[in-house]
């Protein structure tokens, strides 16, 4: 029997952990630092994830068989190279391939070293060269922030005033810190969104499913990014042409490309790919699996992630076909007012008893020695949906939102209408 531990604490981590615990091959699962959700399946533990020594420390005293990195910092801080040189079993990317997210330049350089379709980037550390890149390209540009900004270090600017206020953002009130040393100035590719979530032992990869986020705060994709207002799953517009394109033109070339740069792509990677007069385009890449799509695209699944995973470590990977439910899920993501900038935390939840315990997962919450829940945090929780259509999925989802409340809840009203839309011009065709 294994041991199994988790690290994270979003509704990602809520997910994997119910995933995990269908498997009668795991006995316990510890999830550091958790939540209330993850609490109910295994045991939270107070560990500092940012602390390589912190988690080593645990894995042996805990006994632990497994270790599964949730959310990208670990990575970055090289937490994979740490617990692998020190004998355990950990799955996720290496430091240096986890730069494919840490680093959006990194990405956009490999991408242009093995012919992976991407939009044109410059690289730029001032103003200056922020409004050169603009003349040559044109609006709108993207501006990204090179290292990690929780999601939320991409401005798209449609004239030259939006650029102004992204670059006083990002060089003088420095809003995502040392993250925007260097930016990637990016042509803004037009088109539709899809993204797909895979595993990789290294050598070969086995494609989870497909998804689609909706990263803006307001309806019709308008106002700031966030950690994502939620997804649905699969995505209508992949069919087998297309994804044949996906793995010849960028998922192969990825994975060989690690291989060819002396360290093995290993983990689950998330591509964010914008479909552009029918060609994809690589926008983004996750070195781990995205939030709120984990929690579409695992409940989807009709394997063993345990397995999976496991298979990962020894030369059974190829073995494993990936077999998912029919239909569609959905999640919206139930946040506080006024998030992703300032908002309050701790209003009492009510309604959860009201729903399916397989309908929710907990994202930002705690819970009192009464068992009352409270929000802790800009996304609170993220309601699903399942149905044999999309437009049934999204009902059901919005169904079980009804029953939820606290205080300045906030969620978007039109989580897959954008899937609807594409299904209806692919019934019209």
């Amino acid at each position: 029997m294994s041991r199994v531990l988790i690290l994270g604490s979003g509704g990602r981590e809520h997910a994997i952990s119910k995933s995990i615990s269908n498997d009668k091959k795991v006995d316990k699962i510890f999830c550091a630092p958790g939540n209330p959700g993850t609490q109910e399946i295994g045991e939270n533990v107070e560990l500092d994830i940012n602390n390589n020594i912190e988690i080593l420390e645990f894995i042996n005293s805990n006994n632990i068989s497994l270790t599964i990195v949730g959310p990208e910092q670990p990575l970055e801080n090289g937490v994979v190279d740490f617990i692998q040189s020190n004998g355990h079993k950990i799955f996720g990317p290496s430091r240096y391939s986890a730069k494919l997210e840490t680093s959006k330049l990194f990405a956009r350089d490999f991408m242009e070293k093995y012919n992976i379709p991407q939009p044109s980037y410059f690289k730029c550390s001032t103003e200056e060269e922020v409004v050169s890149v603009s003349t040559k390209l044109g609006f709108p540009i993207v501006l990204k922030a090179d290292g990690l900004a929780a999601g939320k270090g991409v401005i798209i600017c449609n004239n030259s005033l939006e650029l102004d206020s992204a670059m006083d953002v990002m060089f003088n009130k420095k809003k995502f810190g040392k993250a925007a040393k260097f930016i990637s100035v990016e042509e803004c590719l037009k088109g539709e969104e899809i993204s797909i979530f895979l595993v990789s032992d290294g050598k070969s990869y086995k494609i989870l499913n497909s998804a689609q986020d909706h990263k803006r705060i307001f309806n019709d994709d308008k106002g700031p990014n966030t950690g994502g207002m939620g997804a649905y799953c699969p995505s209508p517009l992949l069919n087998d042409d297309l994804l044949e394109e996906i793995e010849r033109t960028i998922i192969e070339p990825t994975i060989n490309g690690m291989v060819n740069e002396g360290s093995p792509y290993t983990g689950f990677l998330y591509i964010g790919l914008m479909l552009t007069n029918g060609k994809p385009y690589v926008i983004e890449f996750n070195a781990r699996m995205g939030d709120p799509e984990t929690q579409v695209v695992l409940p989807m699944m009709n394997n063993s992630l345990y397995d999976l995973i496991n298979s990962s470590f020894d030369s059974s990977f190829h073995e494993h076909e990936i077999l998912n439910k029919e239909g569609y899920c959905v999640t919206v993501v139930l946040s506080a007012l006024g998030y992703p900038d300032k908002y309050e935390t701790h209003m009492l939840i009510k309604g959860l008893d009201k729903i399916d315990p397989n309908m929710y997962f907990h994202a930002g919450t705690i819970i009192d020695n009464n068992k009352n829940y409270y929000s802790n945090g800009g996304r609170v929780l993220n309601i699903l949906g399942f149905g044999s259509t999309l437009a049934k999925a999204i009902k059901n989802a919005y169904s079980n939102i009804d029953k939820i409340e606290f205080k300045d809840m906030y969620y978007r009203t039109d989580i897959g209408q954008k899937g609807l839309n594409y299904i209806k011009e692919l019934n019209d065709q």
